[in-house]
């Protein structure tokens, strides 16, 4: 993670001084010794700490002060200076810019790592419970074949569906999860999810603008995405959606009294299908906040999508 704002505007003026220093020392040598490695130290610095762009400004900043040093203390022509100047700035913006790219792959690492670890974890608890009632008709059962065997349908279907949020979360963290983005009615999407979920047997007050509202994204996985989120609600349980445009952003608000995710702990962690979520909106340039009130247990869904 980056440091705060103000630390790394500490951090580009310590690397520029350094640069300073350096270029003095430069200066104080003269031409006929090369400091170019010593003016990757603050570059390779600022691209492992700063960011690309603040890496870029420093590694042009040491050119200039190494073609200050030359021109002060060289008898070479200028088309020559020039020449070693430039060439010096481009092999430091190089290094700057690679070091930048290794530390954005670190961290993309490290946290697909840790996603992966939480994802697994919630897994194991999430195949956990529908395989002990599993366990548990196998050996107590005494009804009938045909109530049996749709206990143990739906059981399946638990697990099945974990496993196929589990599958699609470490493929979209790999790009391996094809994503078709496209513009599309984001209010028509959430009415046919309004209409699917009451079929289930849940009541569903949706309320929202009487006009279109265009967004861009994947329609089929989003929308995809969202029943899952939505299905873990237990039938019967009243919602409301909520349609509205915010800070360039088509938003949804999904508020519910009671919230029984297929997966969670004493932490109140999340489950697969609000994990998968917060993925695949987040690859779309949007994003799904989920926030609990302690109190009524109740959950409130937060999904946001750019406009078109």
């Amino acid at each position: 993670m980056r440091p705060p704002r103000d630390d790394r505007d500490l951090r580009l003026f310590v690397f520029a001084l350094g640069v300073v220093l350096i270029g003095y020392l430069d200066y104080t040598t003269g031409p006929t010794i090369s400091l170019t490695l010593l003016y990757l130290i603050p570059v390779v610095g600022a691209g492992w700490a700063l960011g690309q762009r603040r890496a870029v400004v420093i590694a042009l900043f040491a050119g200039a002060v190494s073609l200050v040093d030359a021109l002060a203390g060289s008898t070479t022509t200028t088309a020559a200076l020039l020449w070693n100047a430039t060439s010096r700035a481009l092999i430091l913006t190089i290094a700057a810019l690679a070091v930048e790219r290794i530390r954005h792959d670190r961290d993309r690492l490290v946290s697909q790592d840790v996603q992966r670890a939480r994802s697994l974890e919630l897994l194991d608890r999430g195949l956990a419970g529908p395989a002990r009632q599993l366990v548990e008709l196998a050996e107590h059962w005494d009804g009938s074949a045909e109530e049996l065997k749709a206990l143990v349908r739906r059981r399946a279907d638990e697990m099945l569906f974990l496993a196929r949020d589990f599958s699609a979360m470490v493929r979209l963290q790999n790009g391996e999860l094809p994503l078709r983005p496209a513009t599309f009615d984001f209010v028509e999407l959430v009415d046919e999810l309004r209409e699917e979920q009451q079929r289930a047997d849940r009541r569903i007050l949706m309320t929202g603008p009487s006009e279109p509202m265009s967004v861009k994204g994947d329609r089929a996985r989003i929308r995809q995405t969202l029943g899952a989120l939505i299905s873990e609600r237990a039938a019967g349980n009243e919602l409301s959606f909520l349609v509205d445009r915010k800070g360039g952003k088509a938003e949804l608000v999904i508020s519910s009294g009671g919230y029984q995710p297929a997966a969670v702990s004493s932490r109140d962690e999340l489950g697969l299908s609000a994990e998968l979520a917060q993925l695949l909106f987040s690859a779309q340039g949007g994003s799904v906040e989920l926030a609990r009130n302690p109190l009524t247990r109740s959950l409130r869904v937060t999904a946001r999508l750019p406009l078109a």
